[in-house]
């Protein structure tokens, strides 16, 4: 992967595992996925080093390959985790590189999917959910410890959950 500075220039391409480890700057890429109801779909993943609850966390994240454009890679890696092929998908927001986000430019991209098309039968069904504004309040309110460290920074930095719309 590429190595950047912090103003998002390229310095060097690096194994991915190495760039972790000296915790350099790299991009990568977050989705956020959304039924028509408007209820965000959580995965749950193991705690780290395996132990303590599992957390819920989001459903796509991955780095950014050397040479290869952001929406290329978001489209790349929604395919390969939940097999959903999608290129309309909508950058929302980037966020700088910090320690608290493993120094990533992460570039987080939304996409709404129908009801009932995502992830049926599929490996790892059972740990998706779509979580309403409220239960994801909640969650992020009473259950945080159930929240991975990823998702909680995001949902800070996307003011999430955001207030519902009222009809008119």
């Amino acid at each position: 992967m590429e190595v950047m500075d912090q103003r998002g220039r390229v310095l060097a391409a690096m194994p991915a595992a190495e760039v972790r480890r000296q915790q350099l700057c790299h991009r990568s890429v977050v989705i956020l996925l959304h039924d028509e109801a408007g209820r965000l779909l959580l995965r749950k993943r193991p705690s780290p080093r395996g132990q303590g609850p599992e957390r819920w966390d989001v459903p796509v994240h991955s780095p950014v390959f050397e040479g290869e454009a952001l929406l290329d890679a978001a489209t790349r890696a929604l395919d390969a985790t939940l097999y959903i092929h999608a290129e309309r998908m909508r950058l929302v927001q980037a966020l700088a590189p910090s320690l608290e986000n493993g120094n990533e430019f992460q570039h987080v991209f939304a996409l709404v999917r129908p009801e009932g098309s995502t992830s049926h039968g599929q490996p790892g069904e059972a740990d998706n959910y779509f979580f309403g504004p409220e239960e994801l309040r909640c969650l992020l309110k009473d259950f945080s410890e159930l929240v991975s460290a990823r998702f909680h920074l995001l949902a800070k930095e996307l003011k999430l959950p955001r207030r519902e719309r009222r009809p008119a």
